[in-house]
């Protein structure tokens, strides 16, 4: 299961996450979201072990701030917000989990449920620690972080690409497809959105720091037509694509651009009956591609 903290007055019935004001559910593999139709998709904070930490330029905690005080600014709140991987800069260390855990707190307290993934540079085991889940809980895939959260208008399928800590390349293996497969069968009732952390590996000639497994993912989703949208990040670019009707979106970085022209940001969801739209939310401002929508029309 990904990590998922609710609201600071869920935690006030529940239980205390010492000193950071946050709930970490530890045995929830599906969840039911608000009834909002908006949600608020975030990836690759990359926080370093300081709020001072800086990388390519760029302060990422105040990045995540900006992005913070935005989603808690929203006249109507979105169902939730997802995180999806590379929350922390190099290796998942524990200080950056603690500045981490600092900066998205103001998110929960504001009445908002987090639902978080792990990318290449997260560490499982200081994650767990860092937002006290238990390491032996059980779970669908042994060790990996995996669930269903259902809404109004579609189903999130959240899966876990973490294959070896500090290396690029993701892998979800045969155990999480397997899950996977049998998870979009037993929701055929609604679109089904599925989110990872790693980018589609979709040019063979190039050497693959992406998905490893990426033929195989896409042979358990295209078949499966309640599948509309898959949603990754890892590549810290913003980017719309198709595969067979299957809308593939590449979500921007929080953190920083690796090209010059890439935005970073968040992008504002908005789910509808047959479409969703989606809004980039950049940090510049001025850049061309900050506030556009795009309307993502579901394959039949």
């Amino acid at each position: 299961m990904p990590l998922h903290l609710t609201p600071r007055r869920e935690f006030l019935r529940r239980a205390a996450l010492a000193g950071a004001g946050l709930l970490a559910s530890r045995e929830l593999f599906a969840a039911e979201a608000g009834a909002s139709s908006r949600w608020a998709l975030l990836s690759d904070t990359h926080i370093g072990p300081k709020p001072e930490s800086v990388a390519r330029e760029t302060n990422m905690a105040d990045h995540l701030r900006a992005v913070v005080k935005e989603v808690t600014a929203l006249k109507t709140a979105p169902a939730a917000v997802f995180i999806n991987g590379d929350c922390a800069l190099k290796a998942g260390f524990v200080d950056e989990y603690a500045t981490f855990t600092s900066l998205v707190k103001p998110l929960t307290e504001a009445g908002l449920t987090l639902h978080m993934t792990l990318g290449n540079h997260d560490d499982r085991a200081n994650f767990w620690k860092a937002l006290n889940v238990a390491s032996d809980a059980a779970r669908p895939v042994q060790s990996k972080h995996i669930s269903v959260i259902k809404s109004a208008h579609a189903n999130w399928f959240l899966l876990d690409s973490l294959d070896i800590v500090d290396k690029a390349p993701g892998k979800l293996e045969q155990a999480q497809r397997d899950w996977l497969a049998k998870a979009l069968d037993e929701h055929k009732d609604k679109p089904a959105l599925v989110m990872v952390h790693h980018n589609v590996h979709l040019d063979p000639t190039k050497p693959n720091s992406a998905l490893l497994d990426t033929n195989e993912l896409f042979e358990v989703l295209l078949p499966r037509k309640q599948v509309k949208a898959l949603f990754y990040g890892h590549s810290h670019k913003w980017e719309l694509k198709t595969q067979d009707g299957l809308h593939l979106v590449n979500l921007p970085a929080v953190a920083y651009a690796f090209a010059k022209d890439q935005p970073t940001g968040w992008v504002d969801c908005q789910l509808k009956s047959g479409s969703a739209t989606l809004e980039l939310r950049a940090h510049n401002e001025q850049h061309p591609a900050h506030g556009k929508k795009t309307d993502l029309k579901w394959r039949v």
